[in-house]
C-alpha cells in the first residue's frame, strides 16, 4: 500500500463499530498507526474510540484527486452510509475498492 508518491483514500472505524473517520494519504500502514498513537502525528478527531482499524481503502494516485475524493467521501454521515458512499464514489471513478473484514 505505499508505491512512492501514490496517494490513496481510507475508511477507519473506530472501537465499537460507531465511529468513522475518511483520510488521504501516501502510506495507509503509517496513517492508522499515527491514528492509534503509535506514532506521532494522527489527527485530534481520532484520539478518542481508539484502536482504530482500517475497513476499506482505495488507491488513487495523485494528490489533488485524492483530496477531492476524500471530500465527496466525508459527505455521508454513519458506518453504512459512509462504506456505501465510498464504494459508490470510487466506483465512478473507475477504481478498485478493497474492503478488509
Amino acid at each position: 500500500m505505499n508505491e512512492n508518491n501514490t496517494w490513496y483514500c481510507y475508511l477507519l472505524v473506530g472501537f465499537g463499530e460507531k465511529n468513522t473517520y475518511i483520510g488521504a494519504t501516501t502510506d495507509v500502514n503509517r496513517r492508522l498507526r499515527q491514528h492509534n498513537g503509535e506514532l506521532c502525528g494522527g489527527a485530534k478527531r481520532t484520539r478518542s474510540n481508539r484502536p482504530w482499524r482500517l475497513l476499506a481503502y482505495v488507491e488513487v494516485g495523485d494528490k489533488i484527486p485524492a483530496l477531492q475524493l476524500e471530500w465527496h467521501m466525508k459527505r455521508g454521515r454513519g458506518l453504512r452510509n459512509r462504506l456505501n458512499r465510498f464504494v459508490e464514489l470510487s466506483e465512478d471513478r473507475g477504481l478498485i475498492v478493497k474492503i478488509l473484514n
